[in-house]
This record gives structure tokens, sequence and C-alpha cells, in this order.
């Protein structure tokens, strides 16, 4: 098992972002760079357009549900079928729920090493967002989701060794910061 393939794991996220089935990663990253052209470049207003894909998605749906067997062989989830223990709709809520009892946790405290380090990383992005708007950051980091995976499985070979000389090359300059800077500090005697 390679190591994209490990920290990826196993599901549709891995096989959109390792590019299994070609189709469905294109068509998600040609959307993602519609969204993004159309809500950048073009300035769409964010709520009118949220609601026009809402609109434009109900009337999708209530039209696959009339009119439905005559194009397609499956009718959508019914809402009965929707609020059932294993449906992807329940298993999404679950997630977001999840994301935000643990995101609960961290603000309450108990661990305090957690706590500063997600306000540290909390204060990196908003830096970061100072300078870049949050849906380029989004859009920015879909697209290294996906192709960097498949550029790691594509040059594999000359990747880890490229990181292994620049891992050498870093224990190289670190035993020379050591001996030259590191080791020439006084440092305290210990006292038994």
């Amino acid at each position: 098992m390679s190591l994209v393939n490990q920290m990826l794991g196993e599901g549709a996220v891995a096989d959109l972002c390792v590019w299994k089935n070609k189709i469905t990663s294109g068509i998600t990253l040609v959307i993602a760079t519609l969204i993004w052209f159309l809500l950048e470049i073009m300035e769409t207003p964010f709520v009118p357009f949220l609601c026009s894909i809402l609109l434009l998605l109900m009337l999708l749906l209530f039209l696959w549900v009339k009119f439905g067997q005559l194009f397609f062989t499956r009718r959508p989830l019914t809402p009965e079928e929707i609020k059932q223990e294993d449906s992807p709709v329940r298993a999404l809520f679950t997630k977001i729920e999840g994301i935000l009892l643990m995101l609960y946790e961290i603000a309450y405290g108990e661990d305090i090493k957690t706590f500063l380090s997600a306000i540290l990383y909390v204060a990196i992005v908003d830096t970061v967002a100072s300078y870049i708007n949050l849906l380029t950051i989004l859009y920015i980091c879909l697209v290294c989701s996906m192709s960097i995976p498949v550029l790691y499985l594509q040059f594999q070979e000359v990747i880890d060794n490229f990181i292994r000389e620049v891992s050498e090359e870093k224990n190289k300059l670190l035993e020379v910061l050591k001996s030259n800077v590191l080791n020439k500090i006084p440092r305290a005697t210990k006292e038994e």
C-alpha cells in the first residue's frame, strides 16, 4: 500500500482525489472551477447565487420525482428513506454534528495543548484570509488535494529520492549548526 493510499484511506473521497473515476473527478474539478469563477472573478453575490442553486436543485428534484420513471430507472430517496439510520444524508449530518461537538470540546479547554494549537491554526488562517478570499483558499485546497496525490503516485520514486536527499542535507546542516553554534553555548552544570 502506497503512502498516498495510507494517508487518504478508502472511500469515495480518496477515489476522487486519486482520480480512479476520471469522469467524476473531472466533473468535480470543473464544477468547483465554475463556482470559483462565478463568485470570485465575476463577483456574483453569494446569497442570491446560493438561492438560485437551491431553486434549481428543488426544481430538478421535483421533476425527477414526478416524471423520473419516464427517463430514469431509479427514483430519488423519499423523506422517510432519508430519515433512516443508514442513509447518506443522515451520515453527513452525523459527521457535521461530530465536528461541531469536537470543536465544542476543544473550546471547553480540557486539553490545553489542543486548545492552544487550535487557536494558533485559527490565527494563521485569519492572517492568510486577510490577504486571500476564503473561496480562493478552498479552491486552492481542492485543486491541491486532487492533483498532489496523482502526481505523487505517478512520480513516486523521483519524489521519494528528492525527499531523502533533502532530509540528508537537512541533517548535515543541523549537525553543522549543532557543532558550530549550539555546542559553544555555555550550559549550567547540574547540581545533585
